[in-house]
């Protein structure tokens, strides 16, 4: 499963709380050196546009806390009582291992 179609399962009404605990983890994560690079301008793009809430602000998150920290990811959405989530970043991880 795509993190596009990850993030289309996350509920609107957690989009901001999602946005700030993704992007607590990319900043303090000791793998900063791990995040595409590509990905920093259009975070810092929709950051400044007050967009980092949005499904694209989210599905960017998304995809550099994956690179940054997956398990630290997994354990903020269960954290925010998203289990299906959780479980389909593990399914990317144990893909990722094969």
């Amino acid at each position: 499963m795509t993190l596009e179609k990850i993030v289309k399962r996350i509920p609107v009404s957690l989009f901001a709380v999602a946005s700030e605990k993704l992007t607590d983890v990319i900043l303090e994560s000791r793998n900063a050196d791990k995040m595409p690079s590509d990905l920093a301008k259009p975070i810092l793009h929709h950051w400044q546009k007050d967009q980092l809430s949005t499904e694209a602000g989210l599905q960017l998150l998304l995809e550099a806390s994956v690179a940054v920290d997956l398990e630290k990811t997994i354990v903020v959405m269960e954290g925010l009582g998203l289990a299906e989530i959780a479980t389909m970043l593990r399914e990317i991880k144990q893909l990722g291992k094969t």
